[in-house]
């Protein structure tokens, strides 16, 4: 057990197979992690008295509705899953009195802001998923005293289905592919910020104030700018023999049921990342995706 988990024991973890919960698993392995058959946020009415038989001492939500295109035409179940499970955790992390981590998302931002998101910017969502996901946040501060929300962007990980996994594929597929140069973010690897969520849970009481924290890589790439990152990673890494041709083209070239933010850029908290003593740094974890990609090739 690694010093920065000791200790996390009676933490319970929502979500079992999700990228973050699985590198969750890897630093935390003492927590509990609830699945689906444990806990099914399709029926969020069950959620808090789950959890208050079970008796954690921490929640940490690393679950949720994440397919944003289906989201758009699966309303019912996003709003059940990203807004109403979070409300249930929330109550019973009042009852016990307990933290509360929340991860939300840059889609609760309408992507128009010409600079980096701050905590304090308002927000517009476009989707049903940023609607969803918005919905949850709002539960969380209402509901929970102790709560930190956690606000991240283009997760990525050699864990689940990821931009990162799915250009390295077509990469493998094709010579050449186009990709979305008019929307900018910080990739985001889930390894870091399950770093970051363990780090966090063991600071000792009050060190970390409450409230809603943006956290992310840097530095800021388009989709296209980091499409010829993983390509390069890849083929230094003799992942691939050769790098496809990136041609960049406009969103309006690439239509989805889900509007995607322009500026998904999320200003990191430094007092967060100062109390933790957590950096992002998605390059070297791209680097290590690539290696565990390599590895089981």
């Amino acid at each position: 057990m690694s010093q920065a988990s000791k200790g996390l024991d009676g933490v319970l973890v929502i979500g079992r197979t999700g990228q973050l919960a699985r590198h969750l698993q890897l630093l935390a392995p003492e927590a509990t992690f609830w699945d689906r058959s444990q806990a099914d946020l399709a029926h969020p009415e069950r959620l808090q008295a789950q959890i208050e038989a079970f008796g954690p001492r921490a929640i940490i939500n690393a679950a949720a509705h994440t397919a944003v295109d289906k989201a758009e035409s699966e309303r019912d179940l996003a709003w059940r899953v990203n807004s109403e499970s979070p409300a249930a955790m929330a109550r019973a992390a009042a009852a016990r009195a307990i933290p509360l981590v929340h991860i939300s998302t840059d889609y609760v931002f309408d992507g128009s802001s010409p600079r980096a998101y701050l905590e304090s910017d308002p927000v517009s969502p476009q989707s049903v998923y940023g609607t969803t996901k918005l919905g949850g946040e709002l539960a969380v501060r209402a509901l929970a005293p102790h709560h930190w929300i956690l606000r991240t962007s283009w997760v990525f990980s050699e864990y689940g289905s990821n931009f990162v996994k799915t250009m390295v594929r077509l990469g493998k597929e094709r010579e050449e592919l186009r990709v979305v140069n008019d929307q900018r973010g910080t990739p985001t690897y889930a390894g870091d910020l399950a770093r970051l969520i363990v780090a966090l849970l063991a600071q000792p009481a009050g060190a970390v104030p409450y409230g809603t924290c943006h956290v992310g890589g840097d530095p800021s790439v388009t989709w296209c700018e980091f499409a010829s990152a993983i390509f390069a990673s890849a083929q230094e890494r003799r992942l691939l023999d050769k790098q496809p041709r990136v041609t960049g083209i406009p969103t309006s070239q690439y239509p989805t049921p889900a509007r995607r933010p322009a500026n998904s850029v999320l200003q990191p908290n430094a007092a967060l990342h100062g109390a933790t003593g957590v950096r992002f740094d998605w390059n070297a974890g791209l680097g290590r995706v690539i290696n565990a990609l390599l590895a089981s090739s």
